[in-house]
């Protein structure tokens, strides 16, 4: 089946159209027989010259608008100040909600830190106190005859001399004075 369409702009109106002599043999079908056929009989108010009425007032019309006028020099000066303030709000508040947003967090890790502290202080003086309890223990058990240990005297302090020195000629000591000289002008050996 062959359909023909119609243009909305056609000068002609449907009721004034008349059929052709070769319309019956015609395999072209105009729309609105086809939907006729499809949908059923026609309601008695449809008139198909409203439809093309109400259609072309909806023609676009051009407007011309008036050309503008130049705004005034203070006028002109006061939108720029607009601008620019506006631009200057937008960024104090950026600013402000960033630097905001860091004193938060230096804050939240400031407390955070300063638990750390307070329980490192705290093994601190658990630890200190757990070392007083060692000593203490021990000096108790120094003084029980049965541990075999003797109290110190300045009598059992052993002096060792210092061996001296053997230098090969292959390795060369990075410190190559035998020894320092203290303040009262006698030598002192390295190991002090």
């Amino acid at each position: 089946m062959t359909a023909a369409i119609r243009s909305p702009d056609s000068p002609r109106s449907r009721s004034t159209r008349k059929p052709a002599a070769g319309a019956a043999k015609s395999k072209v079908t105009s729309i609105a027989k086809a939907r006729r056929a499809k949908i059923g009989p026609v309601l008695p108010n449809y008139s198909p010259a409203d439809e093309q009425a109400q259609a072309r007032p909806s023609a676009s019309v051009l407007k011309v608008l008036p050309t503008r006028q130049q705004q005034p020099v203070w006028l002109r000066s006061l939108l720029q100040a607009q601008r620019l303030s506006s631009v200057a709000a937008v960024m104090l508040l950026g600013g402000a909600l960033s630097l905001y947003g860091l004193t938060v967090y230096g804050e939240q890790r400031w407390s955070q830190d300063y638990q750390k502290l307070e329980s490192l202080r705290l093994q601190e003086q658990q630890l200190s106190a757990a070392s007083e309890v060692l000593k203490h223990q021990l000096a108790k058990e120094a003084q029980n005859p049965e541990t075999g240990l003797a109290p110190q005297s300045p009598g059992d302090t052993i002096f060792l001399q210092p061996a001296p020195e053997t230098r090969s000629p292959l390795v060369a000591a990075p410190n190559s004075e035998p020894a320092l000289k203290n303040r009262a002008g006698g030598e002192t050996p390295l190991g002090y």
